[in-house]
This record gives structure tokens, sequence and C-alpha cells, in this order.
């Protein structure tokens, strides 16, 4: 096995006690090589860095900053360590359970026993295996210390609200059973769209991918960054949003992340804007922490956003596995993408992970050479190109029907679904439904269409 040769684990502690981190580590494995971080967030990042299950890590023994508990358990929710040990000195039999529930491989307590002790068997046989990714993404997202048993006290609760059982007036019913979250490599992708002008249709398409995913059976969760004017809600037909304001003060736990979510759509749930346009500023900093709680609750996120690039966006795009850069054919358009993509890769985005979405085009025409420098920095952007669905499109989405826009057979929500199908089926993500795989081998556009005839007559 490869960690009983010289293998070099990653691990984080105070730099006080880095000399007892690697005596813990000595008890799991006594030829191992131990490299420490500078910080919990430097650890993490390392691992990005690392190829998935090929490094372990051992954290412990910190004073200060995210809990080692909580930094643990978001390494296992991270799925990119092979194993990962925490460190500690007295622990409780609640903390060891609690290990157990996050995935931890070993609990050392260098106050105890001589020897490290396995948290829980690393066989797949576990049933309970959901759970504990579950839980770990919880504890990740709250940012708070343990008490002293190295309790969160994020709980069930959280589950049975985004399962919709607690969701407000908006919940119809569990959405899945409680517990029964994605785990950590089978994270929700997160698509998050952009434009940098608006009028261009990003929260058309966002309305129109949520119902379309979750006609195929997926798990949608929705946030809306227009923190202070979106209307997304208003595509659902629902009375109004999910204040994200609610979280900006006090303990951002996850029971209260699930609980400010509203239902939309029979597998679609939103997170904002918020209610008052003045409060915006104040859920800025918490975007990514929701961001990495929905990941382990839905089976797609998407993300709306402002016209210009605010904290927020900036925070979200900074996750998101595909940046959508979204425009239209119009004068000026693709200076204004251009410019968004560059301020992306400013904040660290990978040029890979931006997509072009050219909407309402005319599918019958090819799409126009990139040309001339405004355009630098597109010219690797996959280009998907959404048919121009006319004012249906609009009364539709005003009427609060983005379900039967989305659901109808034309040119637009065909190129929709064949955009969205296509992504994630890159992204691995592509459900086993016959209407995902039919809208991933369709090729809308070669015929011309007259949407949504039979309603003109309504």
């Amino acid at each position: 096995m490869a960690h009983e040769e010289h293998e070099i684990w990653l691990g984080y502690a105070d730099r006080s006690a880095r000399k007892e981190l690697a005596r813990a580590l000595s008890l799991i494995d006594p030829r191992a090589t131990l490299s420490c971080a500078s910080s919990a967030q430097e650890l993490r990042r390392w691992f990005y860095d690392e190829e998935p299950g090929a490094t372990p890590a051992i954290v412990g023994l910190s004073e200060r900053g995210v809990s080692d508990m909580n930094l643990a358990a978001a390494l296992v929710a991270d799925g990119r360590a092979s194993r990962v040990a925490l460190v500690v000195r007295k622990a409780s039999g609640s903390l060891r359970s609690r290990a157990g529930r996050a995935g931890i491989s070993w609990v050392v307590d260098l106050d105890d026993k001589p020897a490290a002790s396995p948290a829980r068997p690393r066989d797949g046989s576990d049933k309970m295996s959901a759970r504990r990714k579950e839980r770990s993404r919880a504890d990740e997202a709250s940012g708070e210390r343990p008490d002293a048993d190295g309790d969160v006290a994020d709980g069930d609760a959280a589950d049975e609200a985004f399962a919709g059982r607690d969701a407000g007036p908006a919940g119809e019913g569990p959405r899945r059973p409680a517990g029964d979250a994605r785990p950590a490599e089978d994270a929700a992708p997160v698509l998050c769209f952009v434009s940098g002008r608006g009028g261009v249709g990003k929260s058309t398409l966002v309305a129109c991918c949520a119902e379309r995913a979750a006609s195929w059976g997926m798990e949608v969760a929705v946030v809306d960054l227009d923190l202070s004017c979106g209307n997304l809600f208003a595509y659902f037909g629902a009375p109004q949003g999910a204040d994200l304001a609610q979280l900006a003060e006090g303990r951002l736990s996850a029971e209260r992340m699930g609980r400010v979510g509203v239902r939309i759509g029979e597998r679609v749930m939103l997170w904002g804007p918020c209610r008052h346009p003045e409060e915006a500023e104040t859920f800025a900093p918490h975007v990514q922490t929701l961001i990495a709680y929905l990941r382990g609750r839905a089976d797609l996120v998407l993300v709306d956003s402002s016209t210009t690039f605010t904290e927020a966006v900036a925070r979200a795009i900074q996750v998101a596995d595909r940046l959508m850069l979204v425009g239209s054919q119009e004068p000026g358009a693709l200076a204004s993408l251009a410019r968004s993509a560059a301020l992306a890769a400013r904040l660290g985005v990978a040029r890979t992970r931006m997509v072009r979405v050219e909407n309402a085009a005319d599918l019958r025409t090819s799409p126009r050479p990139l040309l001339g420098r405004v355009e630098m920095g597109l010219e690797g952007a996959r280009l998907f190109r959404v048919a121009d669905g006319g004012d249906d499109v609009y009364d539709l989405l005003c009427a609060g029907e983005a379900a039967a826009l989305a659901n109808d057979s034309c040119a637009f929500s065909d190129s929709v679904g064949s955009m969205l199908a296509q992504l994630l089926a890159d992204l691995g993500r592509l459900p086993d439904a016959n209407e995902a795989q039919r809208s991933l081998e369709a090729r809308p556009g070669r015929r011309r269409f007259a949407l949504f005839g039979r309603r003109k007559g309504a």
C-alpha cells in the first residue's frame, strides 16, 4: 500500500504545536513525512493542487480560527484528501462520534491513548455515509467552533428545511429524505451566469435551466445574487424571494441557511435576493458559505447575478464550475463580455471554466467569428447559442410560467435544454433520464417554429 512507504502528509496546526502534530502522525504512520501549511485556507488550497485521493491530511491542536473538527470535516467534504486524521486532547465520546459521522479516518488523542483510534470503518458498506458527508458540509458552512463535546448545532432540522418540510409557507412537502445529501465526490455543479450589461437574458436562462433540470428529476438550488433588485422569483410565479439579509448577522448554521430558502417549483428552491436593497452588502461575505452548503444538498446550483460585478458576484464566480458569460448579437455585447471575462480571470477563474452564451440568436445563421482586440480572452471559450423565442418568452415569464416556457417543445427551450445537457455531461453530472439524454443528442434550430401557437388564442 502507498501509505506504508515514505508518504507525504499535508497538515495544519498552530506553529507552536507542529512538533506534537508530527508526533501524532508517527502514531498513524511512523514512516510518513509531514508538510504543514501556514493556515487552514492554505491547506485546502494545497489539496486543490494535488491529484484527488492521492495525499492524506492531518489537522489539530489549533487555538484560533476555524475549529479543527470543522476543518477536518471540510477536507473530507472537499473529497480531495485520501484520508483525514484529527488530533485533539481529551477527546469526548461525542467528538469521536461526530468525527465518525463526518467521515474522518482517525482521531488521535494525545492526552489519552498512545495510539490512533479509527473514527469509523472505511469500507463502502456503511449506509450512513451520505449523512456523514452531509454533516461535514454543515460544519464547514457554519464556521463555528464546537462546544465542549465537539458538537455544532446543525442537525436534522437543516436536512428537513432543505427538503421542504419546514421551508416556510412556500414549502410543499419533502423533496428528498432528510439526510440524503450529495456525497462530497458527487457535489452539485455550480453554474454562474454573468453578463456585464443588462437586458441580455441571464435571469431567463437561469429560470429555464432550473425548470428543465427539475423535469429531469434533479433537485435544483437557485441563488439570486442581484441582491438589491433581483426579481427571479416572479418568473416562477412566487410572491417573493428568500431574504438573504437574514443570514448576515449571527451564526451562519446549516439550519438557518436551509430554512431561508423558499420553494418556487416542484424540485426548485430559491435563495435571494435581499428584501431591502440597502442590506445587500451585509450578505456578500457569506456567498461562498451558502454555495458550499447548497452543493451538498442539491443536484445542481444555478447562480443569477447583477449587471455589475459586486462583491457577492465576484465570490460566486470564484467557486463556480462554469462561468456562463451571457451576451447577445447587439453592438458592443462582445466588448462587455470580454471585460467580464478579463475581470473573472483576474479573480482567479480559469479560462477553461468560462462558457460564452449567445442569447436570442438566429440559429439559421452561423455565429460571426471573433475579430479584434476587444474579443481577446473569449477566443477559447466554448460557445452555445440559444434561439430567439420572441415576445412569447417575455410574456410567459411575466406571467410566472417559467416551467411552461422551459418544457414546451420549441427552438428556444430545446436550445436551452441542449446547452444544459452538454454542460452537465462535460461535468459528469448528466442525470440518467431519457429526456436529458435526448436533449444531449438534440441539434435545435434546424427548423422554423412558431412559439406556443396554442396559447395565442387563450
